[in-house]
């Protein structure tokens, strides 16, 4: 398990490093959510970001061994999670739930059951990645309820965790973005007709060893977004095997990480052109 002491503990140690800490914004719940900067802030920037979906966790602790490794030149931005309030779902169960009300409403939504093991939304049963104004709501398996995955919200950027992440895009216009999820093994690129820097897709592809896959047909992501409003690369890694279950990920961390420590590297090399 990696939890929010965990995660907690390893913001402590890269601040200790020389790293930049700060929050880019508060979820439903009104916890924060932290970024991690390092490098310059002159010159061509990185964003990446993980844990947008909550049983995806294990994107948290590999996008922080990331960081801790990172000495490059370009500044990298890293939102490590993004979805704070449904990672402790996930992990916690109702027991992170302070309101009762709220409680009531997301046993309502899973079916009466307390395992929210797979649970990929916010705390407002909102899927945070089919929550962006790109063809919002266009997604062959979104949802118009709430639902433990693919509900799209009320309207595009309904929810504060993603008005932070946007708020953070916008301001330090990232030439290159990562969206780290799992599972699959796979990049996903392209929205729409978009397809930005192909051959740096290819790159991040051969150095990891992940498949390149299109996403014309994907809406709503943060991924997608990102292209529509700056037309630059951003992609989405999916990592893991599919046969394994979303919380004994962590377990094969290690071989994760091997496969992803040079993709900032990569990252900055695309930016810098």
């Amino acid at each position: 398990m990696y939890d929010l002491t965990a995660f907690q503990e390893d913001l402590k140690e890269l601040y200790a490093n020389g790293a930049q800490i700060f929050d880019i914004g508060y979820t439903y719940l009104g916890r924060p959510i932290p970024c991690v900067f390092k490098g310059s802030e002159e010159g061509k920037q990185i964003l990446i970001h993980a844990s947008i979906h909550a049983r995806e966790w294990v994107t948290t602790p590999l996008v922080i061994e990331m960081m801790k490794a990172y000495n490059g030149k370009c500044g990298v931005w890293c939102v490590p999670m993004v979805n704070v309030d449904g990672v402790m779902l996930c992990q916690e169960g109702l027991s992170s739930i302070p309101d009762e009300g709220l409680k009531t409403f997301l046993l309502d939504v899973n079916k009466g059951s307390e395992d929210f093991s797979l649970w990929k939304a916010n705390a407002r049963a909102v899927d945070l990645n089919v929550n962006y104004n790109a063809l919002w709501g266009k997604g062959a398996q979104n949802v118009t309820y709430p639902a433990p995955a693919n509900y799209i919200g009320m309207f595009p950027f309904s929810e504060p965790e993603n008005t932070a992440l946007r708020a953070l895009t916008e301001r330090v216009q990232p030439a290159v973005t990562l969206s780290y999820h799992a599972r699959g093994n796979v990049i996903y690129k392209a929205f729409s007709c978009l397809d930005p820097s192909p051959e740096g897709a290819k790159l991040i592809s051969d150095l990891t060893g992940y498949p390149l896959l299109d996403t014309y047909e994907s809406t709503g992501g943060y991924k997608d977004w990102y292209i529509a409003t700056f037309q630059q690369l951003g992609l989405t890694i999916e990592v893991g095997d599919d046969d394994i279950p979303y919380d004994k990920l962590i377990d094969t961390l290690p071989a994760i990480y091997e496969r992803n420590k040079d993709v900032l590297n990569a990252a900055c090399e695309i930016a810098q052109g």
